[in-house]
Order: structure tokens, then sequence, then C-alpha cells
């Protein structure tokens, strides 16, 4: 080829690489633009699984708090009874006390806050987080959801059993001061009172199947109880580690 020829084909060749050169550019840039907006994202990410861990550990405490007051009012529960059918405790003394307990456990359950865990899912971002925290999330947010729709199932069927069958008292209780409190009947407080001189009340309280629901419940406030601790801790192992993760997220 003439050098002519060669210098015709020279502005060619010099639009062909300016065209390849535009579009490595474009590419680089949309690649830098995603890449960077990925980021933000992933930054954005943490801090929430962070806020949603610390609700969890709030949750996690008001429930821990409820099972400790229940096990010492259900152990307490235990004693009297015992006392009171073993002739130590006269049935006045032990109704008495009963009333003293109040509500002995209130059944508050765990449930998390996994929203930003399901929208990690959701959107592929998961997959954003190196390996060892992408197992600890996993774990966290995989097994103790499935541990806690069935326990807390158990707990609040039992503990609704037992108000409602074995502990009735409680239920009265809580009618007696709603009543009064709309003024549709006086003297309630002294109502809840008499509610054990009722007939069959005495005979009801007696029969083992008031011990047996007891007993029931307070081993299921124990396990209960295990289960939290194990929950607390998966959980404050998660947040240590995303706390460490963050503090090199972003730099």
């Amino acid at each position: 080829m003439t050098e002519p020829r060669r210098l015709r084909f020279l502005p060619y060749l010099l639009e062909f690489l300016v065209v390849v050169l535009g579009v490595t550019v474009s590419f680089g840039l949309d690649g830098w633009r995603h890449d960077r907006q990925q980021a933000k994202l992933h930054e954005q990410d943490v801090r929430s699984l962070l806020q949603d861990l610390a609700r969890d550990k709030e949750r996690l405490e008001q429930v821990a708090a409820h099972i400790d007051q229940g096990e010492v009012a259900l152990g307490r529960i235990l004693t009297i009874t015992n006392a009171f059918r073993t002739g130590e405790l006269g049935y006045e003394g032990f109704t008495s006390q009963l009333m003293a307990l109040e509500t002995p456990y209130r059944y508050s359950t765990f449930y998390m806050n996994n929203s930003t865990y399901k929208s990690l899912l959701s959107n592929g971002r998961l997959q954003l987080f190196p390996e060892p925290i992408n197992k600890n999330l996993r774990d966290y947010y995989e097994y103790v959801s499935k541990r806690l729709e069935d326990n807390n199932d158990l707990v609040d069927r039992i503990t609704l059993r037992y108000y409602n069958e074995d502990h009735p008292w409680v239920n009265y209780r809580h009618g007696a001061e709603a009543l009064q409190e709309q003024g549709l009947e006086a003297g309630a407080a002294e109502g809840a009172a008499a509610y054990f001189q009722g007939p069959g009340i005495r005979e009801h309280y007696g029969q083992l199947s008031f011990l047996h629901g007891t007993l029931a419940l307070y081993d299921r406030v124990l396990i209960h109880g295990g289960q939290v601790e194990l929950y607390r801790q998966l959980r404050d192992e998660l947040e240590g580690i995303v706390q460490g993760y963050a503090s090199g997220v972003g730099r």
C-alpha cells in the first residue's frame, strides 16, 4: 500500500479509536457510578441492620425481665400451694398470698425486626456482605425466626390455659378492675377478694390440677428463658461483628 493510500485511511482509524475510547470511558463511568451507588446503599443497609438489632435488644430485655418476674412468682405459687396442701398454710393465708402476686407471669414474647434482612434477600444486596457476616446474618434471622414461631405459640397456649382453667382468679381480677373503671360494678376490689369464698373455688385451688398447671407453666417459663438467652447471645454476636464491619465501610 502506497503512502498516499495509507494517509487516506488515517482519519477512519482515528475516528474508530475515538469511538472505542468513548465507549470504554462510558462503560467505565457507568460502572463507577453503579459501584458508588451500591456502596452508598450498602452503607445504609449496614446502618439499618444495626438499628434493627438495637430494637431487638430492647425487646429481648423486656421479655427477659418478664421471664425473671414470672419465674420468681410462679416459684412462690408452688411453694405456698405445697404449704396449703400439706396443711402448713391455711386457706386464707394461701389465697391472700395468691392475690398479692396478682398476675404472676406477663407472657410477652419476642418478635424480631427482620425488615432489613428481608429487603436484602429480595434485592440481592445480602451478597455484598463478606461471607462470615452473611453466614451470621442467616444464622440469626433464619434460625431464630423458625424457633420463635413454635416457641411463642407454646408460651401463649400454656399461659392462656393456666389463666382460663387453672388460675382463673387472675382473669376475674382483671375483669373486676375493668368493670370498676367503667363504673359498672361498685366495690369491685372487694368482690375480687371475695372470689375465693365462692362455691367450688376452694376445691378447685386444692386440686392437683392447679398444682400441675402451675408446674407446667413454670417449666415452660424456664425453657422460654433459656431460649431467649440463646437469642440474646446470637444477637449480641451478630451486632458485634456488624459494628466491627461498619467501622471500615465507606472508607
